[in-house]
């Protein structure tokens, strides 16, 4: 999971224009409940998002934040009494941002990891997906040993660049601020390959048809998450009780559906929502 619009919205802004990008939606707000969260401003979720993690959170063609988790923080923010405003920023600056509490939550779907558990908390599972190894599409590479010595781009501190460098070892790995960026140097000759997260390839190859293909794919050791600074437990726990809500009631399927409708839920994820499994069997929807 990952990591990302990436849309023409991107190319039309620039990532200088998205960082400066703040948007607030309205939630309950002004609650004397939200005063006792810690959150770095009172009654108000600070929560960092990035301009590459489409369909989970990237901007519209205004720069204003969309997506499935828009959409699932603001009813959850909304049922907590909260208001909650986006900060666009990137992967590599907004875990330190976090950390600092300069953010309260990391709105992007990252991969719960052993080493960043080290720093920041995470949120009930949101997904679980696969790293997929795209090439241009003369490419003739399709196992990782093709791409020795190759120059394979991932995005700085993402779950792919992750995965870059303990399994493609003999590839010089380039890190790259978003994956659009690294996409575009793609197409432009100067990587040989990028990883990217699953959820991602589709917009991808809809923006850029016929010209990349996938290489190889690798499912994710482990679920994706939101992070959210160490400090807040009391808000942490408060959100996963609302997020629990949204997900037994049918709405978070709902949203998955809505951002993803050409890719079944993954069955991994049902050890954590065993009633998203009960609504999908009842819906009578096939499973990958």
């Amino acid at each position: 999971m990952n990591r990302l619009p990436l849309r023409r919205a991107l190319g039309a802004l620039g990532l200088a224009a998205l960082t400066a990008a703040s948007v607030t939606a309205c939630g309950g707000g002004d609650s004397a409940a939200g005063d006792d969260f810690g959150l770095a401003q009172p009654g108000t979720i600070t929560a960092a998002v990035t301009a590459g993690d489409y369909p989970f959170v990237s901007p519209d063609a205004s720069g204003k934040p969309v997506g499935l988790l828009v959409d699932l923080n603001n009813l959850i923010a909304d049922r907590m009494h909260l208001k909650i405003v986006y900060k666009t920023t990137t992967v590599q600056a907004g875990l330190p941002g976090l950390t600092s509490g300069q953010y309260d939550l990391m709105s992007v779907g990252l991969v719960a990891s052993d080493e960043r558990k080290k720093s920041v908390a995470f949120t009930k599972a949101i997904f679980w997906g696969q790293n997929v190894v795209v090439v241009p599409a003369s490419s003739t590479a399709k196992s990782i040993p093709d791409l020795a010595g190759k120059r394979v781009g991932a995005g700085a501190n993402s779950t792919q660049e992750d995965f870059a460098k303990k399994k493609m070892t003999a590839s010089q790995l380039v890190s790259e601020a978003t994956d659009g960026a690294g996409v575009n140097q793609l197409l432009a000759g100067n990587l040989d390959a990028m990883v990217l997260g699953s959820t991602h390839v589709g917009q991808i190859f809809t923006e850029h048809p016929g010209k990349l293909k996938v290489a190889l794919t690798s499912p994710q050791d482990q679920p994706g998450a939101e992070a959210v600074n160490k400090k807040l437990t009391k808000f942490l726990d408060a959100y996963n009780t609302e997020l629990s809500a949204l997900a037994n009631d049918g709405t978070f399927l709902k949203l998955y559906q809505k951002y993803f409708p050409n890719l079944p839920y993954p069955t991994q994820m049902y050890q954590f929502w065993p009633s998203i499994q009960q609504q999908i069997e009842k819906q009578g929807k096939p499973t990958p």
